[in-house]
């Protein structure tokens, strides 16, 4: 006979409920080869086959069962006697019916309901979640599609506990501030909104009339502010809404509020309008059909309004603003306000490269508008917007160039060097046929940079006479003690103090310095929106970038000492 072993016979049986599982254990004797090791995977085998793997197994109770079976095993063999052995076990696995709970945050703008899963047990209903959503008072906005979602989320899951969000509340709707409805064109507006023809197509060159007004005409309407719509909670309360901000008029130089209505403001004199926050003003403006060999150069320090062209050769110094209705031709244009010119700037190219010279200088204390601009020096202290092209100019901007609007397509910078500090847009950037096209970031950067190495110096200063007040002191340290010593040396004592103050105090600018300089970088970028050609170069402080092939869209920033491009079309895509 084969050597024999005990083991035991184990059987699963279930409550009268058909909730708990127990185990009834018999003892017998069986040839080695065919005894089990009872352990808990053994148990947890025995209860999948018996059909209830789906059930909460009690480990604690299994764990129990093992010890004691293997325990009684040990005994039986010692005594080699299984006669009449057999005992029932406790609970081992239950049915857990499903929960649910419902979370509401303390802004009570949604609802969370938590489902535990079942096991083995009953699932939870659409109507029990109900229920309980109506027991915590949570009675707007339920998303029955997704509390749905949720509850056959729960039935295929094998996690412990799902959660959705499904109750939203209705968020209020703030009120809108006093808005300023601008009742007349503006210059700059006309360069941006250029007139369309009879069959829907945009006219570029074709910008309409000059804008001027009389006096008595209305300029602007103000709209109050209003008090917004009322919001609800999940709790079915209103949540109240931001009241919209009234703001006054802030009437400019030639303009009032209307005696006769308070919403408007008009004009007190026959000029040029310009809006500004809050308002606008209208320029006692001087009115030429054109700059040429008819008027001569001028100098004035109203506004000025050219209806034609200011010709080639032509200089003109405005303490105001200029708009031209044509051209720049081969002039020199500078203004203590805004330069906008209603087609464009025209020089001529450079035939003979010892040539630097532009016939074209434009240069604007604000910002300068036009339609396009070629073989031109331009200048502004605000920002440049160019609406078609920019080709081949000498570009300076304190503010951001921007080539290209709502109206038009493909606007593109081609050749020269445009500089900008805060950023440039355009819709192509360089020339197909590789023109060499130059970007230059460094503005800002260079000056931050020198504020960094002013700083440096100031420092090296400081930390150079601290050294020298510690040496001095340390002399006269030396000295017998008098009490002219002892004055002196606390007169040190208090330069040093003053000294070392200034060094921390320069030390914490430095950093902050480091930070704005960091930041800086940063926070410039050029947006090219449809193609990127070869040729391109950007500096931006030390750092290069050069294209030698064309891309699509997407932006160049800088990084970790690096110049980047990120391709639009493909988000995360990086070249260097």
């Amino acid at each position: 006979m084969p050597d024999m072993a005990p083991t035991f016979l184990l059987e699963l049986k279930q409550s009268e409920d058909q909730r708990e599982v127990y185990v009834t254990a018999t003892a017998r004797m069986v040839a080695k080869s065919l005894a089990p090791e009872i352990n808990a995977t053994f148990i947890r085998e025995l209860l999948n086959r018996g059909g209830f793997a789906l059930y909460k197994v009690k480990e604690t109770d299994v764990d129990e069962l093992v010890t004691v079976l293997n325990e009684t095993l040990e005994q039986i063999q010692a005594e080699e006697d299984t006669e009449d052995l057999s005992f029932d076990t406790n609970c081992i696995a239950e049915a857990v019916d499903a929960e649910a709970t419902v979370t509401v945050p303390s802004d009570k703008l949604s609802a969370v309901v938590t489902v535990t899963p079942a096991m083995g047990g009953k699932s939870i209903t659409f109507e029990d979640v109900e229920a309980l959503l109506e027991e915590e008072k949570v009675s707007y906005g339920l998303d029955n599609d997704k509390l749905k979602a949720l509850l056959l989320e729960s039935e295929e899951t094998e996690s412990e506990q799902v959660s959705a969000k499904v109750a939203f509340a209705l968020m209020p709707i703030d009120g809108r501030d006093a808005e300023f409805i601008p009742l007349v064109p503006t210059a700059n507006e006309r360069i941006l909104k250029p007139q369309l023809r009879e069959d829907g197509t945009v006219d570029m060159h074709d910008l309409g009339d000059l804008p001027t007004v009389r006096a008595g005409r209305v300029l602007m309407r103000k709209e109050p502010p209003t008090k917004g719509e009322q919001g609800i909670n999940v709790f079915w309360e209103f949540i109240p809404p931001k009241s919209g901000k009234d703001h006054a008029f802030k009437p400019g130089t030639g303009t009032g509020i209307n005696p006769e209505n308070d919403a408007e403001l008009i004009a007190l004199i026959s000029g040029q309008p310009n809006l500004l926050p809050s308002g606008m003003k209208v320029d006692d403006a001087v009115q030429v059909k054109a700059v040429d060999l008819h008027t001569g150069n001028m100098v004035l320090d109203a506004n000025l309004l050219v209806k034609g062209n200011i010709g080639e050769g032509m200089k003109v110094r405005c303490e105001g603003d200029i708009t031209v209705g044509g051209v720049i031709e081969s002039a020199d244009v500078k203004a203590k306000g805004n330069i906008i010119i209603g087609k464009g700037i025209i020089g001529r190219p450079h035939y003979d490269k010892k040539d630097t010279e532009f016939s074209s200088n434009v240069v604007a204390e604000g910002d300068i508008f036009a339609m396009f601009a070629s073989y031109s020096k331009l200048k502004t202290t605000g920002d440049l917007h160019v609406a078609e092209q920019l080709l081949h100019c000498d570009v300076t901007s304190e503010g951001k160039v921007t080539v290209g609007n709502e109206k038009t397509v493909g606007s593109q910078i081609v050749g020269g060097v445009t500089r900008a500090q805060s950023g440039i847009e355009t819709d192509i950037l360089g020339a197909s046929a590789g023109v060499k096209t130059q970007l230059d970031m460094s503005g800002l950067l260079s000056l931050k940079q020198h504020e960094i190495s002013c700083n440096h110096s100031i420092i090296a200063d400081k930390e150079g006479m601290l050294n020298n007040m510690r040496d001095a002191a340390s002399k006269f340290m030396t000295l017998p003690s008098t009490p002219a010593r002892q004055e002196h040396i606390e007169k040190i004592k208090n330069t040093i103090n003053f000294l070392h103050s200034e060094v921390v105090e320069a030390q914490e600018r430095n950093e902050k310095l480091k930070q704005e300089e960091d930041e800086l970088r940063h926070s410039i970028q050029i947006i090219v929106n449809k193609k990127m050609q070869p040729n391109v170069s950007l500096k931006l402080g030390s750092a290069v970038f050069n294209t030698t092939r064309a891309r699509e869209s997407g932006r160049l920033y800088y990084e970790k000492g690096e110049i980047k491009y990120l391709s639009a079309n493909m988000a995360g895509s990086v070249d260097k």
